[in-house]
C-alpha cells in the first residue's frame, strides 16, 4: 500500500470516527453558535500545531513512534477537525428556518 492510499484511508477512517460519535454521542455536540465557535477555534489551533507536534516526536524513523505518531497524535485530532465540522453543519441546519409561502 502506497502512502497517499494509506492517507486516504487514515482520513476515511477519522470521518467514519467522527460521523460515529456525531450520530451516537450528540449530548457532546455545542448546543449554541458561541460554543461552536470556541470549539472551530480549538480545531483550528489543533490544526496548526498538528505537523509540528508530529515532527517533534521522539525516534520518529522507528516504526513504533510512527505508529504512536499517527494514532495517538494524528488520528485523534483529525478526527476532532471533522467532528467539529459536522456539528457545526448540525447547527447551521437547525437554525435554518422553513420557507415561508
Amino acid at each position: 500500500m502506497g502512502r497517499d492510499t494509506f492517507m486516504l484511508l487514515f482520513v476515511l477512517g477519522s470521518a467514519a470516527l467522527a460521523f460515529w460519535v456525531a450520530i451516537c454521542r450528540p449530548r457532546l455536540a455545542p448546543a449554541s453558535f458561541r460554543s461552536g465557535g470556541i470549539h472551530l477555534l480549538a480545531a483550528l489551533v489543533v490544526g496548526s500545531i498538528l505537523g509540528p507536534v508530529l515532527h517533534a516526536m521522539p525516534g520518529l524513523p522507528s516504526a513504533l513512534s510512527l505508529f504512536v505518531a499517527l494514532f495517538g497524535v494524528g488520528l485523534p485530532a483529525i478526527t476532532y477537525m471533522l467532528l467539529v465540522g459536522m456539528w457545526l453543519v448540525q447547527l447551521a441546519a437547525g437554525h435554518v428556518s422553513a420557507p415561508r409561502g
